[in-house]
Parts: structure tokens; C-alpha cells; sequence
């Protein structure tokens, strides 16, 4: 055998391929993810109100927004998107009006930087990605008591003590005739948003007797603030709390 023919020999034995015979092991790249409207984005709506947006892995999408300090209202829905567009629908609590109504709404965005989105209602947000959302959930910074108020979307703001265990436990003492018990645990999506539940018991609850709320919660641990948003079953009404850790 010459030379030239022993090194292609040798060759089509490392490589297994001369001829188109045996297999190809060349490594196969793996997809890159679709960029997605997923995040905590924050921003200012036309109404001249300052507003934050959850966005979650599975569409889920939660939002409080604010003026002079106050939570004035809060949108919840379920957002898609392709390519750089997105749309969803859900419903809109208006707090000054107590009113509660079904909002759609549109825009673009460019993932982790930037999204516009305009309301059925003909307002607009325009808002900045906040990377808190990437931190991951842990349950030990939320152990303790928090002091805050909650409300409902026909309901004015009332005082809320809550205090949270090591497992989770939402324990709200009653309060004017109406408690509460729940749970909060981090999201399996590992980024910084909770699942929340919770079972209101009381006659004078304003949700009712026994309603069951189910929404998230986000805590910031540097202001040690906590906010939480669930509705009822038939998302006709629900429950903001804002609260500070003692």
C-alpha cells in the first residue's frame, strides 16, 4: 500500500464517514429560544399613571398601576405574542370607580429592553425591562410579618396584617369580622414571582364567605415590599395587598 493510500486509510477510520458509510457525529446546535415578552416591565401609561407588568413564562400576566403613591387599579390577563407582536385580554379593575371590565390590548416589544403596548381603551404604557425578574424566588426572605393594606375591586383600602411561615403559610388575622389562611410558594419557573392562594373566612368579607383567590405575589427584597394580585374563580373580582416587611 503507498503512503497517499495508508493516510486515507487511516483517516476514514477515525472519521468512520468515507464512502457515506457509518454514523455522523457532528454535533447538532441546539435551537435558540424565541424571544418572548416574558418579564417585570415598568414604565408610565398615557393616563399619567406609573405601572409594573408581570408577564409570565406560561403568558400569565399581572399588572398594578399607581399614582401619587397609591394603587389607583390593576389589569390582568393572558398575553401571546409572534415575532415582536403581542395582544391578550383580560380584565381591568379601576379602583377610584370600583368598577371591573373586560380589556384587551396590543403593542410590540423587543425582549429584556423594551415594550408599547396600547389599551382597548385607548391608552398607552410604554415600558423598560427590570431584570429583578431573572432572581430567583426564595421562600426564607418572605418568613415574617408584614404590615399593609389590601383591597378589593368594589371595596376602599383596609388595613392587613399577614404574617408567612417556613412552609409558606399565609395567615391573615381577622380583622372587623374577616381572616384568612393561603399559601405562597415560589413559581417552578425559578424567577422571581410567587403562586399565591388564599381562602378568606368571615362574614363580612368582601369577596364572600369561603372565596378562594388565586394570583402571585412579588417581593423586593432591597425595599422589603411586597405586592399580591389574585382573583376569584370567575375573575369578576380579586384582591391587591401591598405591604412592608417589619
Amino acid at each position: 500500500m503507498s503512503k497517499k493510500l495508508a493516510v486515507v486509510a487511516l483517516l476514514c477510520t477515525v472519521l468512520t464517514a468515507c464512502g457515506g458509510s457509518g454514523d455522523d457525529d457532528t454535533p447538532v446546535p441546539e435551537p435558540t429560544p424565541q424571544a418572548s415578552p416574558e418579564g417585570f416591565w415598568v414604565g408610565h401609561a398615557s393616563t399619567g399613571t406609573d405601572v409594573f407588568v408581570a408577564v409570565l413564562e406560561d403568558g400569565q400576566s399581572w399588572g398594578i398601576y399607581a399614582s401619587g403613591g397609591y394603587i389607583v387599579g390593576a389589569l390582568t390577563g393572558t398575553t401571546s405574542f409572534r415575532g415582536d407582536q403581542l395582544s391578550g385580554s383580560g380584565r381591568d379593575f379601576n379602583l377610584p370607580a370600583r368598577s371591573v371590565s373586560d380589556a384587551s390590548y396590543a403593542g410590540t416589544f423587543s425582549a429584556r429592553n423594551q415594550i408599547d403596548v396600547r389599551l382597548s381603551n385607548g391608552s398607552t404604557f410604554t415600558g423598560r425591562y427590570d431584570d429583578s425578574y431573572d432572581q430567583p424566588a426564595s421562600l426564607a426572605t418572605l418568613v415574617g410579618f408584614f404590615s399593609g393594606e389590601g383591597v378589593t375591586g368594589t371595596t376602599f383600602p383596609q388595613a392587613y396584617g399577614v404574617s408567612i411561615g417556613v412552609d409558606g403559610l399565609i395567615t391573615l388575622p381577622s380583622t372587623q369580622g374577616c381572616g384568612g389562611a393561603g399559601w405562597v410558594l415560589p413559581r417552578a419557573s425559578g424567577k422571581n414571582v410567587y403562586d399565591v392562594t388564599i381562602t378568606f373566612q368571615g362574614s363580612t368579607c368582601a369577596l364572600g364567605h369561603g372565596t378562594t383567590v388565586r394570583g402571585i405575589a412579588v417581593y423586593d427584597t432591597a425595599q422589603r415590599s411586597l405586592w399580591a394580585l389574585a382573583l376569584n374563580s370567575a375573575k369578576s373580582d380579586g384582591f391587591i395587598y401591598v405591604a412592608r416587611k417589619d
